[in-house]
């Protein structure tokens, strides 16, 4: 490995990127560590590659913004062409997507912050290219997240001839389908990227997908993606179907015109009580407290949620929400979405007329009362499906939530102490919350009652958490060395296998 490129001491290799490998380097006049692309010696004899090597620095060093990452210096030392660029700690949105770790709300708020930080490149005139999960990096700081675009290394600063019309460079399966068609992209091509994403955020897999090239293209330019189940949409607005509907249009002439609209809408949608786009039409029918006489505006409708909300609320129980619909039986069925494309029912919805008051009663016997308090305090155990839906919520909650992951897990682990994902969530969950300390007790409880450490091996999160902690090295050397003895970092599973490992549980 490499000692030393230009003036930047190499710490370690941090992986493999697309032209090259990428270390940890430290400034060492300054104290600064950087991230140090590097381009392979062969790839770098031909003048095209040389010159997309300094094009990113030449595009991407015009660009400062919170949201997209800095680039520092662009040279060439020891025949080795490298970019040293601001070292972004944190994950990148891919692991949390295989992973599943991400809230719909936090979804929506990561790729606001990178339509923040493209609505900037564009007005300065670049074009990334190549948004996609391992070109975004996610990080936490205090109850937030926060989010950097990284990798220009094909965008095309307007007006530059370097690249040729036609040749496409990205990822194909969050290509736009004028850039697959024509070789010509402009910032709404980009803006495709984030609503490809965006869908694989909110239900678990690609819109586009498929076992080759010619069939992810084909789907791409052809095929609308299929409808998002309400569970996906827990705790935002069920009008973020419009929302991607608008943003997956293949033409571009419908989708969002600029960045920053798009951002306002991602953020408009983290409000359960969002009605959608302006001038469009719902996608869910909603319920009405009479059968209107004729036919209802637009306006009319929007007008009217409000009470309904409240009655949800009343209906569903007040403390989970109105939208918890995924977590409890709903009282009253929702209508099937409604396409953009055809009319709102003006009399569908959750019913037409509210649910009738029950008849009053007599006053229970002095000994009713205390039924229900001692079934309270019986905690009956937890069922084969109450428990999967617990460690599901806490595998969920591991970036945003890690505390109530934790507590999910507490409550598993006391019916069925033979449960090996709870184990291995609690001990992502203190991981996340900084409680190295408490580790290795989880590995020794579990040992206790027959499960192995090697077990934990089969949860995405897990994985997830040696690999960040073989990155990032932030356990103490006495805990990290507890847990090597137990399962050695360095028998990870070679590579993400992000799409083969989508419908894993965690």
């Amino acid at each position: 490995m490499l000692q030393r490129l230009g003036r930047f001491d190499i710490l370690r290799r941090l992986g493999q990127g697309a032209m090259g490998e990428v270390y940890l380097g430290l400034d060492p006049a300054i104290g600064r560590e950087v991230a140090l692309k590097t381009i392979h010696r062969a790839d770098a004899q031909g003048a095209e590659a040389r010159e997309r090597f300094a094009r990113e620095a030449r595009a991407a060093g015009t660009l400062n913004h919170p949201n997209l990452v800095t680039i520092h210096e662009f040279g060439e030392d020891q025949g080795v062409l490298y970019l040293a660029m601001e070292f972004v700690p944190g994950v990148d949105l891919e692991a949390m997507l295989r992973d599943q770790v991400l809230a719909p709300v936090d979804a929506l708020e990561v790729l606001a912050q990178v339509c923040d930080g493209l609505a900037y490149a564009h007005q300065k005139g670049v074009l990334h290219r190549d948004i996609k999960p391992s070109n975004i990096r996610v990080r936490r700081e205090g109850d937030r997240l926060r989010a950097k675009v990284m990798d220009f290394g094909i965008a095309r600063v307007t007006g530059s001839d370097m690249t040729g019309t036609g040749t496409l460079l990205g990822t194909f399966g969050y290509m736009a389908p004028e850039y697959i068609k024509t070789g010509v992209p402009d910032p709404r091509s980009d803006l495709f990227a984030v609503g490809v994403i965006l869908y694989e955020a909110l239900a678990g897999h690609r819109p586009f997908d498929g076992d080759t090239t010619a069939t992810v293209l084909y789907r791409v330019v052809n095929e609308e993606p299929a409808p998002l189940a309400a569970a996906s949409l827990h705790g935002i607005s069920p009008e973020a179907r419009q929302l991607l509907t608008k943003a997956l249009a293949k033409d571009p002439a419908k989708r969002f015109q600029t960045a920053e609209v798009m951002a306002k809408a991602l953020r408009d949608a983290m409000d359960p009580a969002w009605a959608g786009l302006p001038g469009t039409q719902a996608t869910r029918a909603l319920p009405r407290p009479t059968v209107p006489s004729g036919p209802v505006s637009a306006p009319a409708r929007s007008a009217r949620l409000w009470p309904w909300v409240v009655a949800a609320m009343i209906l569903g129980g007040g403390g989970l929400g109105v939208w918890s619909w995924r977590h409890q039986a709903p009282l009253m069925t929702l209508p099937d979405p409604v396409p953009l494309s055809a009319p709102a029912s003006s009399t569908g919805g959750l019913g037409t007329h509210p649910p009738p008051k029950p008849d009053p009663v007599a006053p229970p016997t002095p000994k009713e009362p205390a039924k229900p308090v001692q079934a309270a305090k019986a905690h009956p155990r937890l069922t084969e499906q109450e428990v999967g839906d617990l460690l599901n919520e806490a595998a969920k909650g591991l970036v945003d939530q890690p505390q109530g992951s934790l507590a999910q897990c507490d409550r598993v682990l006391r019916d069925h102490p033979l449960n090996p994902r709870a184990y291995a969530l609690k001990t992502v969950a203190l991981y996340g919350l900084g409680r190295y300390q408490d580790m290795p007790g989880v590995l020794d409880a579990g040992k206790e009652h027959g499960v192995k450490p090697a077990q934990y091996l089969a949860f995405g999160a897990f994985q997830a958490m040696l690999r960040e902690e073989r990155r990032d090295r932030r356990l103490p050397p006495e805990v990290r060395e507890s847990l090597m003895a137990e399962m050695p970092l360095g028998t990870l599973r070679p590579g993400p296998g992000a799409w083969q490992r989508r419908n894993q549980r965690d």
